[in-house]
């Protein structure tokens, strides 16, 4: 590794922020243009915008039908959590010691 970029990551390191996001988007940056070359060097591009479209409606689709299904389970979620073992144990102790 280059003196930068382990410069970079020491500093980014002791400012207490995680390098590991910054990798994956640099890493996703270079996949993606290295897709779109491959897509522009074929020709493929002539078949793919006609058809993006067609695929934005789809992902428009799928993201209302994620985003009502989250509002639906939102909606039948208990409103606090089940106890653990140990805490009904505790609990039940409480109340056992408060009656007598």
């Amino acid at each position: 590794m280059s003196p930068f970029w382990a410069t970079l990551f020491q500093q980014l390191k002791d400012s207490g922020r995680d390098a590991t996001l910054f990798i994956i988007a640099l890493a996703g940056f270079f996949i993606v243009l290295v897709i779109a070359a491959v897509i522009f060097g074929t020709g493929l591009y002539r078949y793919i915008v006609p058809a993006l479209p067609f695929i934005a409606l789809l992902v428009l689709v799928r993201t209302c039908f994620s985003i009502r299904r989250a509002w639906r389970n939102r909606r039948h979620r208990l409103q606090y959590p089940p106890l653990s073992a140990d805490e009904l144990r505790k609990a039940r102790t409480k109340l056992t010691r408060d009656s007598q």
